[in-house]
């Protein structure tokens, strides 16, 4: 079993403390970890949301400039199992009016990432481990899903400055309607 990922210093809100700087050395080598073929990971931070990829130093520095993405709980972008891993001192997510990092709802509703975290976590098997039954595919799956990833990352409109894309739209019109009914 592996050790716990300690993540209570994602919502510290004094980034030059000594709690946030070591959960930020944490993340990065449990990125880096991850992956040893790779000198780059996606960056978490406030700004790039899990958009753009960076060499690990820069990463750290984006994390202690801008704060790292509220949302991102589950660190499936940079190799968390979440049916392996565990977190400790997990909180309860609350959605931000800044943004909900709609592609990685994609990614894990659609379980993307699943497989490639298995490849990664090095395991042979032989552990017993509770597994979820294996789900049935649609046959359009794939399709669905690169259109929801296109929308996911598409601005809402040419010249939108905001963080707001045309999922995230569609999903907070979609709970605002639900809200009135």
């Amino acid at each position: 079993m592996s050790q716990p990922i300690p993540k209570d210093w994602m919502n510290e809100n004094d980034r030059l403390g000594s709690v946030y700087r070591q959960g930020v050395s944490d993340f990065i080598l449990f990125a880096s970890g991850k992956d040893k073929t790779s000198t780059t990971c996606l960056c978490p931070c406030n700004k790039c949301r899990n958009r753009k990829r960076f060499a690990y130093d820069i990463v750290r520095k984006h994390l202690i400039h801008n704060g790292i993405e509220s949302t991102y709980r589950v660190w499936v972008l940079h190799g968390e199992n979440p049916y392996k891993d565990r977190m400790v001192n997990r909180v309860e997510e609350e959605n931000s009016e800044e943004g909900l990092g709609i592609g990685n709802f994609v990614d894990v509703a659609y379980g993307m990432h699943e497989e490639l975290v298995g490849d990664l976590s090095g395991g042979d098997g032989s552990q017993a481990e509770d597994v979820e039954p294996p789900i049935v595919l649609e046959p359009d799956l794939g399709k669905r899903y690169n259109e929801y990833k296109k929308k996911a990352e598409e601005k809402l409109y040419p010249s939108c400055e905001a963080p707001i894309t045309t999922l995230l739209a569609a999903v907070d019109l979609h709970n605002l309607k639900k809200k009135r009914l």
